[in-house]
């Protein structure tokens, strides 16, 4: 698009997510996905480095050398590290591994990387890196810095956000939506059948290192800490709670009594789980993980023995939650060619869901298994669609949106209760000042 204007823009590419100019203009750092993986061309077609997480903040260095970037091991949470890869694809991690990460510029002399992130929670400082992996901490404040840009003389563009995640529930019986929140960063993940007990983490500052498990009753009552992790679904009879220990290090699933009980630690069997689900028999979980060096897939595993079995091919993954059918006769999926699929989870190929896109989130079925409830990336208010499964007709469900929408910039998790008419969503909220800093050096 040209900066005077007069003329449209000019398509370039598809599916891009992030872009930074070389130094002389003429070309193009990009990340995108291709095939369930996340990579970071420069120039446009030449692959430096991919990965089954996700890639943000591509920036190439004042020479045009290197690329350096956040690298994020897990996709859907923002804890990683700064790496740089040069021209020939050699790649370099010169960072730790931060619990939040947003933000990267090259010092305007190539010395350093500068970077914003939180070893604990969101409230990110400046932080400074060299290549050799040298580091020392540049600025710090009350909330959260986000460094976007950096001018030739070294001024610096930040803005101080104050972020929050919150929680709303329509209740079974009641009309209006109750604030469920309960420290800074909210994420519900499951809710009983009957509407009364939801399940959440918090990952901001309240959830500590590691993040922390919570359930807490609709009517109110003080949430319960159930331990460290990424909380992912209630057991069929209530009693246990699913999650994920160290997601962005070291994942492992563990299951967490929800009353009396000891927690018990489920063996990897090789793989990196992301996200889990139970099956009815409450024996059984449906998760998505990968093995070393491997694309993500769907597995079975067996909780009494540990053994598991891959389910689906490399490339599949859940979008939102594991929505498994009522019937357990399939699970909703993105295929690696970015498309939604219904896959068998007792065999065969998958079936193409019409209807759905790629930026659609599952959040469950109705009993009967014939639709299946959705809602998309970035709408707001956000629109739950109801998929008839076997025609492929959308309509509009209903919309949600917190009643102060100030600043709300996402809406979901979304979680329905049976049919519907009662449900809990999660949304965020960021109110942002911009400044521009002199005097970093």
């Amino acid at each position: 698009m040209p900066m005077a204007g007069g003329a449209a823009p000019r398509e370039v590419l598809e599916d891009v997510q992030w872009a930074d100019w070389s130094p002389d203009g003429q070309e193009l750092a990009i990340v995108r996905e291709v095939e369930a993986k996340v990579r970071l061309e420069f120039p446009i077609g030449r692959v430096l480095y991919e990965t089954d997480g996700y890639v943000s903040e591509p920036r190439i260095s004042p020479d045009g050398k290197l690329v350096a970037f956040l690298d994020h091991p897990v996709r859907g949470d923002d804890g990683g590290s700064v790496a740089v890869v040069d021209r020939s694809g050699r790649k370099r991690t010169v960072s730790a591994a931060f619990a939040s990460s947003e933000g990267l510029i090259w010092r305007p002399d190539g010395r350093e990387i500068w970077f914003t992130a939180a070893e604990v929670g969101v409230n990110h400082s400046l932080h400074a890196v060299g290549l050799s992996g040298n580091h020392r901490l540049l600025a710090s404040v009350t909330g959260s810095l986000i460094v976007r840009d950096v001018a030739p003389d070294g001024r610096v563009l930040m803005s101080q956000d104050n972020r929050r995640r919150g929680l709303l529930a329509l209740v079974p019986g009641e009309e209006k939506e109750r604030d469920l929140s309960w420290l800074d960063y909210s994420i519900a993940r499951d809710v009983s059948p009957d509407g009364k007990l939801i399940l959440f983490h918090e990952s901001g500052e309240g959830g500590g290192p590691g993040y922390s498990v919570y359930v807490r009753k609709t009517d109110g009552s003080p949430a319960v800490r159930l331990g460290e992790g990424n909380a992912y679904a209630l057991s069929p009879d209530g009693k246990w709670a699913l999650a994920v220990l160290r997601s962005t290090t070291d994942p492992q699933i563990v299951i967490y009594p929800i009353g009396a009980g000891q927690p018990r630690t489920i063996s990897r069997a090789g793989v990196s789980p992301q996200t889990a689900a139970w099956l009815a028999d409450g024996h059984r979980i449906i998760l998505q993980a990968n093995e070393p060096g491997r694309r993500s897939r769907l597995y079975l595993q067996d909780l009494a023995s540990g053994a598991i079995r891959a389910l689906s091919p490399e490339g599949y993954r859940a979008a939102g939650r594991l929505a498994v059918s009522p019937a357990e006769k399939s699970v909703p999926v993105v295929g690696p060619d970015r498309k939604p699929y219904l896959y068998p989870l007792q065999g065969g190929e998958p079936v193409a869901l019409a209807g759905a896109t790629f930026e659609d989130r599952w959040i469950g079925w109705t009993p009967d298994g014939q639709f299946l409830f959705l809602y998309r990336v970035g709408e707001i208010p956000a629109k739950v669609y109801r998929l008839e499964v076997a025609s492929g007709r959308r309509e509009v469900w209903r919309e949600l949106l917190p009643a102060d929408s100030a600043g709300v910039d996402s809406v979901g998790p979304v979680l329905l209760v049976g049919d519907g008419r009662s449900y809990v969503y999660g949304y965020s909220r960021t109110l942002s000042d911009l400044f521009v800093v002199d005097g970093l050096k």
